[in-house]
């Protein structure tokens, strides 16, 4: 298994993909940590994994703040003894009634809920890791960031300006932290079914992009999976700074 005994932390790990990069990582033989600021959710997907047979504990955690990141890094390590892998993946998307229209109608409070999210939310969580894996001399950091990067599509200026801030962070990161033998990457899911509840509003949104792929369906969880785990396993080594599109084709760049 790739991941044999590796620590993993996936933030917003309790719905979606999120859910999805946690069961894959367990499978692949991780311990791993689900934080989200969902409780509940994220103590149901841990227990799931526990009774599956595989190794997985929920931390509630508010990427927002860097008290509780801190103690999210803090407790992991005292009870696994390091950090090995630290997936990024908690922001506000669609399903968190995300705002969608043009920049000089986004109130400006909907932009910072935004960015405190889906950009804050990253560097915090980098910041709090990064001492961890420096004494280590190892460790693997992936950042999750969009499509909506490359071409500015999606009426969502908020959390496309974030996403590309992700981006931006990963390279900066990835250039401070290579003399660590540390990783920095980050990918672009697609538009993907990721919904626990899909009604035709989701299905029709889901499918609006299918036309602009090479491969003609709508994206899943599990078409993702694989590149988180290239990026957080050891076949990924010599690979720092990258951003790798997981898009069905629908952009090359």
């Amino acid at each position: 298994m790739r991941l044999q005994n590796k620590v993993a932390i996936v933030t917003g790990a309790a719905h979606g993909i999120g859910k999805a990069y946690a069961r894959g990582f367990a499978q692949e033989g991780a311990h791993l940590v689900i934080a989200d600021v969902d409780r509940p959710g994220g103590e149901a997907v841990a227990k799931a994994l526990v009774d599956s047979g595989l190794s997985a504990w929920a931390r509630t955690t508010d990427v927002r703040s860097f008290a509780d990141v801190e103690g999210l890094m803090r407790e992991t390590v005292d009870r696994f003894g390091r950090v090995d892998i630290l997936l990024n993946n908690a922001a506000i998307y669609v399903t968190q009634k995300l705002w969608k229209g043009r920049v000089e109608e986004l109130a400006i409070e909907e932009w910072d809920r935004v960015l405190e999210v889906n950009l804050k939310g990253v560097f915090l969580c980098c910041k709090a890791v990064i001492p961890i894996m420096k004494q280590q001399r190892s460790g693997k950091i992936i950042n999750i960031a969009s499509g909506t990067f490359f071409s500015g599509s999606g009426d969502m200026p908020h959390y496309t300006t974030a996403k590309g801030g992700v981006v931006a962070l990963t390279r900066v990161v990835a250039r401070q932290l290579g003399e660590w033998n540390i990783n920095v990457n980050c990918m672009t899911p697609g538009s993907t079914m990721s919904e626990e509840s899909v009604t035709d509003d989701v299905l029709k949104r889901r499918e609006g992009g299918i036309d602009k792929r090479c491969f003609k369906r709508v994206e899943t969880p599990a078409d993702i999976v694989g590149t988180a785990l290239f990026l957080a396993s050891s076949d990924s080594d010599f690979v720092t700074g990258q951003l790798l599109v997981v898009e069905g084709g629908g952009i090359m760049h």
